[in-house]
């Protein structure tokens, strides 16, 4: 409230002036922005994960914070949020629905756990963000590396990369070994270069007696989407093991800019030229070179950003660039230096209390506009002109507030010409102390002191925190990111930030100088200029959303002239969980807002017109997903955590005993009650159920699925799907072999069918998938179910009981149940604990509220091996004060 205090004062001070701009340039911006903040406060999403490194079969917990508006504060606003996992290809595997309360929620995610290893995705955001574009949309990547696949661990090297006559060829040394560091000595392995979702390479190589083999290949020079490399090892002989790596792009395909601080360069004055190397999929290119003509060299940081300084004495300028690690060179030509123009540089001297704005030029001197805001909140603003070339503008830095600071220069007419992005470190920041005590013994309990503080006082705050063991897992924040990283800086940029927690790690004036080449090089922001003098308020298409929202259709029945006249429309949720009722028009829309319920329910509708009474048919339409696929996503490298690996089995156990000590098939489903619906579908399944039944209505992201095989991927344990165009292969571990091949039976609706056949049926009529694993529950197909069975029922009804009399019985999915993390009891010994734990994450509490007094105390239960203990917290104030803890306990 102080800076915004400040800020008036300032400017009606500046108002006293006769403006001398177009339209009363100065009053028109104010009145934008404070139109912005009352009519659109944007909201953002950070999902705080218990880690990023999962093996296959592992829960994947996450905390969520939902901010609102420019000095984002926990959000009053929207009350739903949409959380979508992605697997490396980009598919859409699951999406969870969450309760929000107050900007705080809660959900976890299940790895399956013989799903595809890779660089997974988790995309968060509400109906409200959908409003300002999916860049400003959480985003962040997870590793999920799969613990029985140690059989093939290989590692791809290129010693040189080069491009001729439209082809880029590639030299490369696989070595291949297994999880106990052996080589595959004379083992097979066949290559296939993925780019576009197409094949574009396949070859069959044989490794030597070290594991290793050297090739070289050679693909057309085309900037393909999700370029990457798939290796594919035959375990035993008949089960393929596959592993995906990002292949490197030529670097004649990168895109690597010269930006000069501000925008422009002028002949004769002095300037900052920044540069930025990024590969067609958006990731960092690390590069040197030097300026042809001129004593002027260069390199990269590991973001692929750096800057030089040069006074032009000319226009055409190039550059002679370099990958190091690659050896490719290019030629590039930079932007061409203004004759007539004006220039920018900023100083930001953390020890001043002032921002310095130099602006130098040769023009005629004519009105210029100095505005500096952040987020949408006005901070600054000045009018001048240059003096003898120049004018020089001090920014006291008590009217700044933390976060990306755009410094724009107008015109009279309030073009833009100069602009310069600029962080702003938050001056106060939550503290956190901690004390553990007890000792770190073999499940021993252990007890957690919290004290948190702001300016040395006590504060305030909600938390999430994670005790992880040390040995299994790493601290990756500077790669993935942090709370404070996202809210203050990738949600305001376009595009993908390299690491970026890395920036937010410490004060040293490295880590400050390479948060200023991030501002130099990403200058895209929230809000333009166009937006400002157009008055364009970003339209709003979707509301904020505080429950869950059910929308549908009424239709005459009879189709009869007059038609519809409008109504009431009632809707029963489960057995009386809600009642709610609302009117529809002569259109016959309707929309029933802000339910609460978990899970999916029966819902029934009861429709009657005023004209047609009952005699109308009733439709639910069920939204759309925002994403059905993203663009996938390939590690530059395999990783291979060994702790993490090697506790695998016992974890996986651990976990299956826990959540059901009579667990056969994690992917089975127990019928607790049926309907006659229900039993009329068991009457269709001639050959009874399969091992594991899988329900599309339990997969809330199969909405957006494109194939049946889509419901399978990922989902049934020892069972791999591969989908290639219209070609499919599935392979189920333990049965088939070389001689009768490893296809399964396929059924559709009790008939043999081939894949294909499959292949065309709509997700969004199956009812039920049956997979026969088992050879015993197999044998009733004979010969042909040798190999396993995949049987798919189609619905007869569309999902939905027919609508009747103005009544429609269907089923809705509500909030997702968010699980309770599993914490053992040692207190005393029990056949329940009596199984080895190897839990890499030990505790987890993702909704951690502490008073004013600014203390609590937790208590834990120690595993078996953990030594260490990496503590993670991450929170919030009321205030929007952000908190990072991270810290070893030994």
């Amino acid at each position: 409230m102080h800076i915004r205090k400040y800020f008036f004062t300032f400017l009606a001070l500046f108002f006293v002036q006769k403006s001398i701009f177009a339209q009363d340039l100065p009053s028109k911006i104010q009145n934008y922005f404070d139109t912005y903040q009352k009519e659109s406060p944007p909201e953002k999403v950070h999902l705080h994960f218990d880690k990023h490194t999962y093996t296959s079969g592992e829960d994947l917990w996450f905390s969520a914070y939902l901010v609102a508006g420019s000095s984002q504060i926990l959000s009053p606003l929207s009350k739903t949020l949409y959380v979508d996992l992605f697997d490396g290809d980009g598919l859409l595997l699951e999406q969870r629905i969450v309760r929000l309360e107050n900007g705080r929620g809660k959900g976890d995610f299940s790895i399956p756990i013989f799903g595809k290893a890779g660089k997974y995705r988790v995309k968060a955001y509400t109906a409200w963000m959908r409003n300002f574009g999916e860049d400003y949309f959480f985003t962040s990547d997870l590793m999920i590396i799969d613990g029985a696949a140690g059989s093939f661990l290989p590692q791809l090297t290129f010693s040189s990369i080069s491009s001729q006559s439209g082809k880029v060829s590639y030299q490369t040394e696989i070595t291949a070994i297994n999880q106990g560091g052996k080589p595959l000595s004379g083992e097979k392995i066949e290559m296939i270069v993925w780019g576009s979702e197409e094949e574009i390479h396949r070859q069959d190589l044989l490794l030597n007696a070290d594991g290793q083999v050297s090739f070289s290949f050679s693909i057309p020079e085309e900037p393909f989407e999700g370029l990457h490399v798939e290796l594919i090892y035959l375990e035993n002989r008949n089960y393929p093991v596959s592993k995906k790596i990002r292949l490197p792009y030529s670097l004649s395909l990168a895109d690597i800019q010269f930006l000069p601080e501000g925008g422009s360069w002028v002949i004769g004055k002095k300037a900052n030229l920044a540069f930025r190397g990024v590969a067609p999929d958006g990731e960092p290119l690390e590069i040197k070179g030097q300026i042809q003509g001129e004593t002027i060299s260069f390199e990269s940081n590991f973001a692929g950003l750096g800057k030089f300084e040069i006074t032009p004495t000319k226009k055409d300028y190039q550059a002679e660039i370099i990958s190091p690690s690659t050896g490719e060179s290019i030629t590039i030509k930079l932007p061409e230096p203004q004759e007539s123009g004006l220039a920018m540089q900023v100083v930001n001297n953390p020890q001043a209390s002032y921002l310095t704005v130099f602006i130098q030029g040769n023009t005629t001197p004519s009105p210029l506009l100095l505005v500096s805001q952040t987020r949408g909140i006005l901070n600054y603003m000045i009018q001048g002109n240059l003096t003898n070339g120049v004018w020089g503008v001090r920014i006291p830095k008590e009217n700044l507030i933390p976060g990306i600071n755009q410094i724009s220069v107008l015109n009279e007419s309030g073009i833009p010409i100069l602009e310069r992005l600029i962080f702003i470190q938050p001056e106060v920041n939550l503290a956190l102390d901690i004390n553990l005590l007890g000792e770190l013994s073999p499940r021993n309990m252990l007890q957690l002191e919290l004290e948190s503080k702001l300016q040395d006082k006590p504060s305030s705050g909600t938390f999430s925190l994670a005790v992880l063991d040390a040995e299994q897992v790493q601290d990756e924040s500077d790669v993935y990111g942090t709370i404070a990283s996202n809210f203050l800086l990738s949600s305001d940029l376009k595009g993908k930030i390299h690491n970026p927690g890395f920036y937010f790690k410490n004060q040293n004036p490295e880590t400050i100088a390479a948060l200023d080449l991030v501002m130099l090089t990403h200058g895209w922001r929230r809000i333009t200029w166009n937006e400002v003098l157009e008055n364009k308020i970003p339209e709003v298409q979707y509301f904020i959303e505080r429950g869950i929202n059910i929308e549908g259709q009424v239709t005459d029945q009879e189709d009869t002239r007059k038609g519809l006249s409008g109504g009431t429309i009632t809707a029963l949720v489960g057995e009386g969980i809600e009642i709610v009722s609302t009117e529809f028009g002569p259109n016959g829309r309707f929309i029933f807002r802000d339910l609460e319920y978990q899970d999916s329910a029966k819902v029934t509708i009861t429709a009657e017109d005023n004209r047609l009474k009952n005699f109308v048919d009733v439709e639910v339409v069920r939204p759309e997903p925002v994403f059905t696929q993203i663009k996938g996503t390939y590690p530059n490298k395999l990783a291979w955590p060994q702790a993490l690996a090697e506790s695998f089995e016992a974890r996986n156990l651990m976990k299956q005993l826990n959540e059901d000590p009579n667990l056969v098939d994690l992917e089975g489903v127990t019928v607790e009650g049926q309907t006659i619906e229900e039993g009329e579908e068991d009457v269709r399944k001639i050959f009874g159920s399969g091992d594991v039944t899988l329900d599309p209505e339990k997969i809330p992201a199969s909405v957006g699925f494109t194939n049946v095989f889509q419901l399978i991927q990922g989902r049934v344990s020892g069972v791999q799907v591969f989908v290639n165009g219209l070609d499919v292969s599935v392979q189920i571990r333990g049965v088939g072999s070389l001689a009768s091949g490893t296809e399964p039976l396929y059924l559709l609706d009790n008939f043999p069918v081939d894949a294909s056949t499959l292949l065309q049926v709509n997700p969004r009529d199956v009812a039920s998938v049956d997979v026969f694993k088992d050879p015993a529950r197999a044998a009733i197909f004979g010969a042909q179910g040798a190999n396993g069975v995949i049987a798919v029922y189609t619905k007869t009804g569309g999902g939905s009981y027919r609508s009747v009399g103005g009544t429609l019985v269907t089923t809705y999915g509500g909030y997702s149940i968010a699980r309770e993390f599993y914490q053992p009891d040692y207190t005393e010994k029990s056949t329940q604990n009596a199984i080895t734990d190897k839990r890499a994450t030990i505790y987890w509490n993702p909704l951690l509220d502490i008073d004013n007094s600014g203390k609590i105390n937790l208590e834990y239960f120690n595993s078996d091996e953990a030594k260490k203990h990496l503590i993670i917290v991450e929170g919030i104030d009321q205030e929007g004060h952000f908190l990072r803890f991270s810290r070893i306990f030994e």
